[in-house]
């Protein structure tokens, strides 16, 4: 009886054996937070999947290109190329010839002004005291040319007067000449004596010193002439450089004061009153936009210039929103691959790593406001 109850009863299998012995050691909250514990790694994981597959659209999206390379073609008929909006002239920094203390602002950013309006004045003080000196020391430049002007007029009187003596000195040698000849004919017929002949003799020969006399007081009033005339070519020159040092300090005068150069719009006033501006500028005083109509560089790569042509009708987009700003006409075609021209040197060009075509577009229309250096993308319908 013993031995069939025994039988009746079948042993547990291993598998059942652990199970039970390991369920019997677990705490009922120790297992319920591995559940949770497990639940929330396969949330995290289903998630991360996900970001994964909107940054890869994103990154695959038009819109969403780097503006550092250029925007692939959308389909067959349009491409974009990156650029950005300028004027003719594009943006011309201002700074002062010299240096000095900024006075007085003259005028507002983004104020249209004709060109020669003053932008801002410096400190004149300085070179108002050079142009001072400057014309002291042309007056006094004026008075040596005056001096040695009278001294070439007197010479000029003193070789009138010595040629007169001259002639007055020759006239005497002719007289002392008739009275030898006179007293040697009488010597001759026996009326005058020797001595009355020789004493004709001595008057004559005094007669032709003077003269030589004369002659020598005239060549030292020609070379006092000649001298008074060099002191006037000196007084000349010496005239003309500080007449040159005088426009010189005039000028500089003038500099203190930075005018616009054409008509147009000053886009930053990067200076204050009271500052004072040096020779060796770190960065310009005003950013200077001249007036005229708006344009757009854009940057054409290699393997999209057969696809440009001139004439050919585009359509600008802002390169933040993709909005359609303005449309232009491609107005020219660069002739050598370069690196982009920046309007500001502090802007980092588009492309810096390869060269590209700059195409140059006229902007017809605008639909929505643009401004200088504005990123923009250009569509170009084919």
């Amino acid at each position: 009886m013993k031995a069939e109850t025994l039988g009746s009863s079948s042993p547990p299998s291993a598998e059942v054996n652990y199970r039970a012995a390991v369920s019997s050691h677990i705490p009922p909250g120790r297992r319920w937070r591995c559940s949770l514990a497990l639940s929330l790694g396969v949330l995290v994981l289903l998630a991360s999947f996900v970001v994964a597959a909107i940054s890869l659209h994103s990154h695959a999206s038009p819109s969403s290109a780097s503006p550092t390379s250029a925007v692939a073609p959308t389909d067959d008929k349009r491409w974009y190329s990156l650029g950005y909006v300028d004027n003719e002239g594009g943006v011309t920094p201002l700074y002062p010839l010299q240096p000095g203390r900024v006075k007085s602002i003259d005028v507002k950013e983004n104020e249209l002004v004709k060109a020669g309006t003053p932008l801002f004045h410096l400190d004149d003080t300085v070179p108002l005291l050079k142009v001072r000196q400057a014309q002291s020391d042309l007056e006094g430049a004026r008075k040596q040319l005056a001096i040695a002007e009278a001294g070439v007029d007197e010479a000029n009187k003193q070789i009138a007067a010595q040629k007169i003596a001259i002639d007055a000195a020759r006239k005497k040698v002719e007289q002392a000449r008739l009275l030898r000849d006179k007293q040697k004919k009488f010597a001759r017929d026996g009326i005058a004596d020797k001595e009355m002949t020789q004493a004709a003799e001595i008057t004559l020969e005094q007669a032709e010193l003077a003269v030589q006399g004369e002659e020598a007081k005239l060549a030292i009033a020609e070379a006092a002439k000649r001298k008074a005339e060099g002191y006037v070519a000196a007084a000349k020159d010496l005239i003309a450089a500080k007449q040159a040092q005088l426009d010189e300090a005039r000028h500089a005068v003038s500099e203190c004061v930075v005018r616009a150069p054409v008509e147009g719009t000053p886009l930053l006033i990067l200076v204050t009153v009271g500052e004072t501006l040096g020779p060796n500028p770190r960065q310009p005083a005003v950013q200077f936009a001249p007036a005229g109509p708006l344009l757009v560089r854009a940057e054409v790569e290699q393997e999209f210039v057969s696809r440009v042509r001139p004439n050919q009708s585009v359509i600008v987009e802002d390169n933040v929103t993709g909005q359609e700003c303005a449309r232009g006409t491609v107005a020219s075609l660069a002739l050598w691959y370069a690196p982009r021209r920046t309007f500001h040197p502090e802007i980092v060009p588009l492309n810096s790593d390869n060269s590209t075509l700059e195409c140059v577009v006229h902007i017809d229309t605008i639909s929505r406001p643009i401004r200088i250096g504005q990123r923009v993308r250009v569509q170009f319908p084919d």
